[in-house]
């Protein structure tokens, strides 16, 4: 790494309250690109950082998922901090076993 792309300053918070390092799963439609690189609903990733380009600038955030060569920007609504089978609901006074 270059000395002038280094900081002593903390990068800006990532949008969603997201932090790089984070563990988020997947919850778009599959999707594969040109590139071989896949979204796959269900999967796991890390946050890598804030998305980028016009399009996810401040609305997304980039995740790198098992697999793929690269990070691929995911809106918000595309990524969650828990499986989305952790929100099952149960009848009240009832447990998922």
């Amino acid at each position: 790494m270059w000395v002038h792309k280094v900081s002593h300053e903390s990068p800006p918070p990532l949008p969603g309250g997201y932090t790089a390092g984070e563990q988020v799963y997947y919850t778009g439609k599959s999707y594969t690109f040109e590139s071989g690189d896949r979204l796959e609903h269900g999967k796991q990733g890390e946050v890598v950082g804030p998305g980028t380009g016009e399009s996810h600038r401040g609305k997304g955030v980039r995740v790198r998922f098992p697999g793929n060569e690269g990070a691929t920007n995911c809106w918000l609504n595309q990524v969650r901090r828990r499986r989305a089978n952790d929100f099952t609901l149960h009848p009240i006074g009832k447990r998922a076993a």
